[in-house]
């Protein structure tokens, strides 16, 4: 690994931290958990749990796709 190298990481961690990325990635992936955790409580997954746990984790897919271009762009 070169500096170039490290200076591209570094960047790119310093674009995801002050964009935000970082804190909504943990946030959506929070409200995943606890869909999951709501749907789970009586051991039974209805319609209405399932399409928000599917919604939740489509939030979770598009912040990360989101932090992929950050990255792919600091390149």
């Amino acid at each position: 690994m070169d500096w170039t190298d490290i200076g591209i990481i570094i960047t790119s961690v310093l674009l995801l931290l002050a964009g935000g990325y970082i804190r909504k990635l943990t946030q959506e992936i929070k409200e995943l958990i606890d869909a999951i955790i709501r749907a789970l409580l009586d051991n039974h997954i209805t319609k209405d749990e399932l399409a928000t746990i599917l919604a939740e984790a489509k939030d979770v897919k598009n912040v990360a796709l989101s932090i992929a271009k950050v990255i792919t762009r600091a390149k």
